[in-house]
């Protein structure tokens, strides 16, 4: 949730459901008060687009035409209550009143490619836009979500045969004769050795030391913090 690559540009996630909106609209403040020619592309979900400093990001963004491009990524459900359930409107993209928005398909990725083009250009143009991506998640909120109290196992599968994005780009290559069953095969395998790579290391991996807790916390290593303690027992 707070991993962040500074020289990727990328600023991570946050605790607080939606607190990355108006943090999004700051680093798009400083991007056109340094002059520089990006955006901040500042994502959340359905159920984050209910709370109040995303309006508040909305209206600052605004005033100041800020290079941001604010990216509502709706997927029906926020932690597991549908969106009839938990909003007065399930059009997040004209929630922007005064900010233009767009609502796209998200399971399909040369529409998505397309909208986030055009947002871009806007955005270093005339200040923020608001897009929707309709999109759906296969799995539960968390370990805890069952999932089945406010969907049903058919309605997941028929997603995942109707829009899954993999499978259609999938379909498209090999239509189109752009690559062949054996290479898009090829191609899955080595990700699944890198994941299973991947999960080994982790599963695997030497627990951290107590004074990790320090690591990339502080700018300088405090001599004393109270309620904590790291020395051995």
């Amino acid at each position: 949730m707070h991993l962040y690559n500074v020289k990727g540009n990328f600023w991570g996630g946050n605790g607080i459901v939606g607190a990355q909106v108006p943090l999004g609209a700051g680093i798009a403040f400083a991007l056109k008060y340094l002059k520089k020619p990006n955006v901040c592309l500042t994502a959340f979900g359905d159920g984050a687009a209910n709370q109040g400093q995303v309006y508040e990001s909305y209206n600052m963004a605004h005033l100041d035409k800020y290079p941001c491009i604010f990216l509502v990524e709706n997927n029906l459900f926020a932690m597991g209550t549908p969106v009839e359930r938990g909003s007065s409107t399930k059009f997040f993209y004209s929630r922007g009143d005064y900010i233009p928005g767009i609502q796209f398909d998200g399971m399909n990725v040369l529409m998505a490619r397309e909208v986030g083009k055009f947002a871009r250009q806007y955005a270093l143009e005339k200040g923020p836009i608001l897009i929707e991506a309709l999109t759906y998640r296969y799995k539960g909120h968390s370990m805890s979500d069952p999932e089945i109290t406010y969907r049903t196992k058919t309605d997941v599968d028929e997603v995942r045969k109707s829009r899954d994005p993999i499978f259609q780009v999938h379909q498209w290559l090999v239509s189109n004769n752009l690559a062949t069953e054996d290479e898009l095969t090829e191609i899955e395998q080595s990700i699944k050795k890198q994941v299973a790579e991947a999960v080994h290391f982790a599963a695997n991996a030497e627990k951290p030391s107590r004074p990790d807790l320090y690591t990339d916390v502080y700018q300088k290593q405090p001599t004393f913090t109270r309620g904590v303690e790291l020395s051995n027992p």
